[in-house]
């Protein structure tokens, strides 16, 4: 017994390193999003279609994680979860090294956009791997009443990334001048960031097999069909809640983590070192608010739970995007708050989870997580962008409708219970 609580921290740690190290990795183009736009695209393009672009080429990483995450997840149904784990990130450090290397429009004209969208499809595939292969990870090495704290603990450390992400380009842009920003600056984060990517490919070869992975293979309970065949015959009330939890924690983290920084700037007349720090600050809140929230659903019931969280959820953001204005010294209250209760996401993962049963559950995750998130994740920050102009609040009420959409998924989970019961892979003869 002491031998399996030592083993289990480190297990979850090792995890969570790794992917902080490749979120920071993926998310690190956004924050980059005004100098990028002026280093690949004529130099006589307007701001506001130049920064469009690049929220493009960042949707372009969402249209290739369906496709990235179902050849993993394939593999890892049928071949074991850790080789993929570590295959994913090694993919996101390589992607996001060339990433640094491109030349800019004014020495290779379209090809240096060209490349940009390429190397982000790449990231793209490797990231399509990442999050249902870590949900899946570390939920198949922990008993099932834990399970919630278990995927918040990981969403939590895919957070960190993205405070990872806001620390270095803070740094990055007090360092540099705005010509050395915009002339070599802004590689350095993606070779920091490629460089901490292989750094957490070395740390997950310190990762064993899940138990439920081994104890399939001696059950010989490995689905020997396709994967995906058995998950759109058998599993559509899986899929359909799937998608509802992929939603709602793609809007969540797109709206209030990822394009808080540009939203601050371009609706609230932030600069963008106070932007970049207020998102910093959020994301350790956001962190703490994930781990308490998997903690009190393992104990309250996940259902019930998320029907409760939905309202300070709704109230949180509506103070803070009707109340924030850099002149007030609110603005940190304000989003530690919002932050806290957006933290609530990271157990969402645990419905999936739950949702499919072992032999199965990682392709069953990427397919309807990715694809989920190819649409809204991909759509989000665009149709949030062009609408902001005229819409200043699109966002928040965006947010309201989410907040809809999480009481809906809690009271699903109360009505049908069965629905998100905890299946192993030898519930289910799917071998044959």
């Amino acid at each position: 017994m002491a031998s399996s609580v030592t083993r289990l921290p480190r297990l979850l740690a090792l995890s969570g390193i790794g992917g902080a190290l490749e979120f920071f990795d993926f998310v690190i183009f956004l924050f980059l999003a005004p100098v990028i736009s002026k280093n690949f695209f004529p130099p006589d393009t307007p701001e506001w279609l130049a920064d469009l672009h690049v929220l493009g080429i960042f949707a372009a990483g969402y249209v290739f994680r369906p496709l990235g995450g179902l050849i993993m997840a394939h593999f890892g149904d049928r071949s074991g979860r850790k080789q993929v784990f570590l295959f994913s990130i090694l993919l996101m450090a390589f992607a996001t090294t060339g990433i640094a290397l491109i030349p800019s429009y004014s020495t290779a004209g379209w090809l240096a956009p060209i490349l940009l969208v390429f190397l982000r499809m790449m990231q793209g595939a490797a990231i399509g791997g990442e999050a249902p292969g870590a949900w899946t990870f570390v939920a198949e090495h922990v008993a099932p009443r834990h399970l919630a704290l278990a995927c918040s603990f990981m969403s939590s450390s895919l957070i960190a990334g993205v405070l990872m992400a806001s620390l270095v380009t803070m740094a990055v842009h007090s360092y540099f001048s705005p010509a050395a920003m915009l002339d070599y600056g802004w590689r350095v984060p993606f070779v920091v960031a490629g460089v901490l990517g292989l750094l957490g490919a070395l740390l997950r070869r310190w990762l064993s097999e899940t138990p439920v992975f081994l104890r399939a293979r001696e059950q010989r309970a490995i689905a020997k069909r396709l994967p995906i065949l058995i998950v759109l015959r058998s599993h559509w009330e899986a899929i359909s809640i799937s998608v509802v939890a992929t939603w709602i924690l793609s809007a969540v983290v797109i709206v209030t983590t990822l394009m808080t920084p540009l939203i601050l700037q371009k609706q609230y007349h932030f600069d963008p070192q106070a932007a970049l720090a207020i998102s910093a600050f959020g994301s350790p809140f956001v962190c703490v608010g994930g781990i308490c929230a998997g903690y009190v659903a393992d104990r309250a019931g996940l259902g019930r739970y998320f029907m409760f969280a939905s309202l300070p959820f709704a109230t949180a953001n509506y103070l803070f995007y009707s109340y924030v204005d850099p002149a007030s010294g609110n603005v940190y209250l304000l989003y530690g708050l919002s932050s806290f209760f957006n933290g609530m996401v990271g157990a969402i993962p645990c419905f999936m989870v739950r949702a499919f049963p072992g032999s199965v559950r990682f392709t069953g995750i990427s397919l309807s997580y990715n694809v989920t998130f190819a649409v809204f994740g991909g759509l989000t920050p665009v149709v949030i962008g062009a609408l902001l102009p005229t819409s200043p609040l699109s966002h928040m009420y965006y947010l309201l409708a989410v907040a809809i959409g999480i009481f809906l998924l809690g009271a699903y989970a109360v009505v049908r219970p069965s629905a998100v019961r905890y299946r192993s892979a030898r519930d289910e003869n799917l071998a044959i």
